[in-house]
């Protein structure tokens, strides 16, 4: 166990070396999501989800590759003509691969956009009626701001094909904050 242990120490501290001399970002990333998915038959009213991950950032001068590793959690509330017959929550496995270009660059602060693609693994299907399908392939647009080691995105993301039978693709607003740790 103690090799172990010590392994790992070593690899991260060559990581870390070897992220500084390239121009790589490792980081964390969290945020709020506020999805809205339609269906045939009910009115599904968006509500708040949440978005915990990883990402690496490898910048080639003004523009950038972001691929990343979310678990996200969206929620809505069911209505029919009555009122209120449930929610429709799920969990998902995101991963997102973003290019984005520097809008603004100076020392501490850049000013960024960015699209790409997010391959969707929902995870979890609570209280749902709805066939769902288990992968999807998302859209995602979006800017960003950096202040030295802290990061601020503001995105939308869209389905590009329907969720599953009767249920049309979800879109969603998505703020992450996020912190790069090299």
């Amino acid at each position: 166990m103690k090799k172990l242990v010590i392994l790992v120490l070593f690899s991260l501290i060559g990581l870390t070396t070897m992220a500084q001399s390239l121009p790589i970002n490792i980081g964390i990333h969290g945020g709020w999501n506020d999805a809205k998915i339609k269906a045939k038959e009910y009115k599904i009213d968006s509500h708040g989800g949440y978005m915990i991950g990883a990402f690496a950032r490898i910048n080639l001068g003004s523009i950038y590759l972001e691929p990343a590793l979310n678990f996200a959690h969206k929620e809505s509330k069911i209505n029919d003509e009555i009122g209120s017959i449930g929610k429709f929550k799920y969990s998902s496995i995101d991963i997102p691969v973003m290019v984005g270009y520097n809008i603004l660059k100076l020392p501490i602060f850049k000013l960024r956009g960015f699209a790409g693609p997010v391959a969707s693994f929902v995870t979890k299907d609570l209280k749902s009626d709805f066939n769902t399908d288990k992968m999807m392939w998302n859209g995602k647009i979006g800017a960003g701001v950096d202040v030295w080691k802290v990061t601020f995105d503001i995105d939308y993301e869209f389905g590009l094909k329907k969720f599953g039978d009767g249920v049309k693709a979800p879109k969603s607003w998505n703020l992450t904050l996020g912190f790069k740790i090299i």
